[in-house]
């Protein structure tokens, strides 16, 4: 992400009005202004009138007085580094912008593919391991370039100092070394105006969650409105012509649907940022009116119930770039470490719908889908599904089509393009099923890859007998290094193989243990999915949990002990969401996710059951959305024991279950009092304690005490089996 070169020391307190500007020269000046980038969320200011004195509002920092240096040219108090601000005129004399100078706070690159006494290299910035700065030496000439920023000529001022211009900004840079003499590190700083524009009122976007609350926009993105349930989506026809130079996509996309009621009026969704052409209805434009990400399409008829119809969105814009601070996906636009082109979609959480219109709601589900992708020659793209052949265009563009023969959920559809390798296998399961194996990975790194993506065929069999037959054999399956891991349906993104980020290193543990996560969704999220992303912990703790199975497989109980447990869950809000707001949020549902399934599992002291009902759920609900109810009204039907409190408990309320006992040692016996702490009454959760040999035995807790003696034992000696039971502990 692009870091903003404006950093603030505000606090928030009171002035004297001190009458140095003219109140008219106060006037023309205040107002709301704006500054809006490519590749970072909008700043505003606002400048206001405060008891004759100038101020400034940075919204969501702070505010401050504005100090006047000259007519028109201010200096906001208090700002480190010190700002100044020159407000301009447009030809009639009115004020419509200011420039804001500042020089850039100096940021930290950590040289990661070598300590040489060479300068150029591959530099990473100590805050951000996705931003990466390489220098190069082409004959006498040192240049540099940002994995998102274009490329300067670096000029050398002596002392390992070279500064470098572009568009009028001044940029620093100075390389520093170890003892030895190797450049390590690099030092970069700057002056960079920006120019923020007057704008008639300020709009900030709005972070939805349970502590901001949630607006009409997310209602209008996640809840099922009649215009949404009134027709089922039967195929998309995507076809999109990605401009990397200029970070723009141009499009039409073909909805087929079927009426489910008869209707002449529906939404689709395409946010803001992509502006549409026109919509086709049989050769004639539609109207339509446009509110958040929702976009309502208004027919000259009733389309009647049980009709199939088909509509064409023309659109074309520059999608957002993501935000991972606020769980926000995007387009990355990024290079690779041989500085070719490296572009990855992520749409989960934000829509599918930030690049391409459908209907954007995880309920609906087209039942195939063609994808046909136009970029510049040279590169792959890789979309889902079973790769169709490519086609060279005029003008130097080839187009990738891709065809999905299942149901896909709209967020999981991706752009992939980049320098790929491309290698292949086959997977022959136990019923000698065949299914096409397909590996894509930068091309420096096809022998790591082809190490780590080695593990498929046992990985595969490992799934499918405890999740049953891999859901999307016509499609095949695919692996690939990614800007960013995702489970992509069809197109399995596991991340960048290189960590930290373009370097030359990697970490195959953790590798592994994401491919292992992302390849689980192809289960649990792509084809047995959430129709709410409030319950999206039935992608996520099953996902985690695959997770310790494969450490279990790989290592035995040790290993998967110990992954279990590496990560602590915070409890500091349930796990699952607010419904119908599109509430998309990551927190507890990975590592207390996984605990609770475990728990489960030791509970239930029945692996042929416990992985019954995961088959089971896998095959009664294949290609189908489902919420919290319908999967533990499973567990409750085949297991014949009643866990919905259970469930509720950890789901519904932050606090875990919490064993309660009291010790006391009469004579040769140790007297135990236990009873259950909890949220939700009824928690039927066995546990297991220390028994009279030392060995663990189960007990079986309610809301009221219940007492067992043990012999032979100290009160040092009695353990509650934490290690397979995410519980507390309180002894009284």
């Amino acid at each position: 992400m692009k870091r903003l070169l404006i950093f603030f020391s505000l606090s928030i307190y009171a002035f004297t009005a001190k009458g140095q500007t003219p109140t008219s020269e106060i006037d023309e000046l205040s107002g709301n202004y704006a500054y809006k980038s490519a590749n970072a969320a909008p700043i505003y200011f606002r400048v206001y009138k405060q008891n004759k004195t100038l101020m400034l509002e940075v919204v969501g920092q702070g505010k401050t007085e504005l100090k006047k240096v000259s007519a028109y040219k201010y200096i906001p108090d208090k700002v480190k580094p010190e700002a100044v601000m020159e407000f301009a005129k447009d030809a009639s004399g009115k004020v419509i912008k200011f420039a804001w100078i500042q020089k850039d706070v100096p940021l930290n690159w950590v040289k990661i593919d070598s300590a040489s006494l060479s300068y150029p290299g591959i530099y990473q910035l100590d805050s951000d391991p996705y931003k990466i700065f390489t220098v190069s030496k082409k004959g006498d000439s040192l240049t540099g370039q940002s994995t998102d920023g274009a490329r300067l000529t670096l000029n050398a001022r002596g002392n390992d100092h070279f500064t470098a211009t572009k568009d009028g900004q001044e940029y620093s840079f100075q390389f520093k070394k170890a003892a030895n003499g190797s450049v390590k590190e690099l030092i970069t700083a700057g002056r960079a105006p920006l120019e923020f524009m007057k704008v008639p009122s300020i709009i900030t976007e709005h972070i939805s969650n349970r502590q901001n609350g949630f607006t009409r926009c997310d209602s209008l993105q996640g809840m099922l409105t009649p215009l949404r349930t009134c027709y089922d989506v039967l195929f998309y026809d995507l076809n999109a012509t990605i401009e990397p130079e200029q970070k723009y996509i141009k499009g039409n996309t073909g909805i087929r649907f079927k009426v489910l009621q008869s209707f002449n009026f529906m939404q689709i969704d395409l946010q803001p940022e992509m502006v549409i052409e026109k919509i086709l209805y049989h050769n004639t434009e539609l109207l339509y009116t446009r509110e958040c990400k929702a976009v309502f399409i208004q027919f000259p008829m009733y389309l009647q119930q049980g009709a199939q119809e088909e509509i064409r969105i023309v659109y074309g814009g520059k999608p957002r770039v993501p935000n991972l601070a606020a769980e926000q996906g995007g387009f990355f636009w990024f290079s690779n470490r041989d500085k070719k082109m490296w572009i990855e979609s992520v749409c989960q959480g934000v829509g599918a719908s930030l690049w391409w219109p459908c209907k954007d709601h995880l309920s609906d589900r087209p039942d195939s889908m063609k994808i046909s992708i136009t970029i510049p020659t040279g590169s792959t793209e890789i979309s889902n599904g079973k790769f169709m052949g490519k086609t060279d265009l005029p003008g130097h563009k080839t187009r990738f089509d891709w065809y999905v023969s299942y149901p896909i959920t709209p967020y999981n559809v991706v752009v992939n393009i980049g320098d790929y390798a491309h290698f292949t296998d086959t997977y022959i399961n136990k019923d000698k099923d065949t299914l096409p194996l397909s590996f894509y990975c930068m091309s420096y790194n096809t022998g790591i890859a082809k190490n780590i993506f080695s593990d498929t065929k046992r990985l595969l069999a490992l799934y499918e007998q405890q999740f049953g037959k891999y859901p999307f054999y016509r499609d095949g399956f695919t692996l690939m290094e990614s800007v960013y891991p995702m489970e992509h349906q069809g197109a399995i993104s596991i991340g960048a193989i290189n960590n930290p980020f373009n370097s030359t290193k990697y970490d195959s543990t953790d590798l592994m243990s994401t491919m292992w996560h992302e390849t689980a969704h192809e289960w649990w999220g792509n084809s047995v999915g959430c129709s709410d992303f409030a319950d999206m912990w039935t992608h996520e703790a099953f996902a985690t949990y695959a997770e310790v199975l494969n450490y279990e497989a790989t290592g035995g109980t040790p290993a998967a002990q110990k992954y279990l447990h590496s990560s602590a869950p915070k409890n500091n809000e349930p796990i699952i969401g607010i419904y119908n707001v599109n509430h998309f949020h990551m927190g507890d549902m990975y590592a207390k996710g996984g605990l609770m399934l475990h728990t489960l599992r030791s509970a239930m002291n029945n692996d042929s059951l416990f992985f019954a009902i995961w088959k089971g759920i896998q095959k009664d609900f294949r290609y189908k959305t489902v919420t919290t109810e319908d999967i533990v009204g499973y567990f409750n039907t085949i297991s014949g024991n009643n866990y919905t409190a259970f469930f509720d408990q950890y789901l519904r309320y932050t606090n875990i279950p919490v064993l309660q006992v009291s010790i006391k040692k009469i004579g040769s016996q140790l007297r135990v009092q236990y009873k259950w702490k909890t949220d939700v009454a009824g928690l039927n959760l066995p546990v297991k304690v220390t028994g009279s040999n030392g060995s663990f035995v189960f007990i079986h807790p309610t809301d009221n005490w219940q007492t067992m003696d043990i012999n032979g034992l100290s009160k040092k000696e009695f353990k509650v089996d934490t290690d397979n039971f995410y519980v507390g502990v309180e002894v009284l």
